[in-house]
């Protein structure tokens, strides 16, 4: 395991409002995290920010869930987050919740998400992957899963994905994000990212308060705090002839306040 002791941006106080929602590049890192070793990122303060385990999801799990991440595929949904989305319309960008949601203003109530609802066969599918990469998240950083763990006992079962500690998943496709922090997630947590692409380089993670750059791909777990901004570098490939797709897992710190999905069924009648 590599130990990688970060290194503030010095004006970050600042920096963080320049780059929000901006595009970034790796001219704006130091550090760039590939190869086969596993690594782990340590802020000033002790605390871990990130770690990268290679290797860890076997593929078959991979071939297994590609199919629904594949079929979940909306190009330009991306664009409903703004803000990730650096107010920028990219008609080939897809971004897909799966899972369950909190009550929204919009949708004042506790619910599985339209993929959920739907393709509840697909999404059952998809389970055997998730709780794959919840067990390297559970074994690599048991002090900060149990944070995530100490959320779900206080939350309706019916809201957890099946063998997980989280309620909510993120499959991006083609997608460079713009810098952004993960708003609504536990406090405390982490989230899991993967990726699956084909046929291009770059789309490395940046975090540009650390000056960062993070390389992963297949058979990778990259586990961080992502409510820190984050984004992606350019991809490099011939448009429309790559694949690139993250899966993100997580827990809906809201998602405690939920009733049971009847409970939650019956706020809709009351409106």
């Amino acid at each position: 395991m590599k130990t990688i002791n970060l290194i503030e941006h010095p004006k970050w106080f600042y920096q963080k409002v320049r780059v929000l929602q901006q595009f970034l590049d790796l001219s704006a890192v130091h550090t760039y995290v590939d190869g086969p070793e596993d690594a782990v990122g340590i802020s000033p303060d002790g605390q871990i920010q990130f770690k990268v385990l290679r290797n860890r999801i076997d593929h078959e799990l991979e071939k297994q869930a590609l199919p629904v991440c594949r079929f979940v595929y909306e190009p330009g949904s991306a664009a409903k987050r703004l803000v990730a989305a650096g107010y920028v319309v990219d008609p080939k960008a897809s971004s897909v919740v799966i899972g369950y949601f909190e009550r929204h203003r919009h949708q004042p109530y506790g619910r599985p998400t339209a993929f959920t609802y739907k393709y509840p066969e697909l999404f059952k599918q998809m389970q055997p992957y998730m709780q794959a990469v919840d067990r390297v998240y559970r074994e690599e950083l048991p002090e900060i899963y149990a944070v995530q763990q100490a959320a779900v006992a206080k939350t309706k079962p019916c809201w957890i994905i099946p063998g997980t500690a989280s309620t909510t998943g993120t499959i991006n496709q083609d997608w460079q994000t713009a810098c952004h922090p993960d708003e609504g997630n536990l406090p405390g947590a982490f989230s899991a990212l993967t990726c699956m692409a084909s046929g291009l380089t770059g789309g490395e993670l940046i975090l540009p308060r650390w000056g960062v750059a993070i390389q992963w791909g297949y058979g990778d777990v990259l586990l961080g705090n992502f409510h820190e901004l984050h984004c992606n570098a350019p991809f490099v490939g011939e448009p429309g002839t790559f694949e690139r797709i993250t899966c993100v897992f997580y827990f809906r710190e809201k998602m405690i306040l939920c009733g049971t999905q009847a409970e939650e069924r019956d706020r809709v009648k009351m409106m």
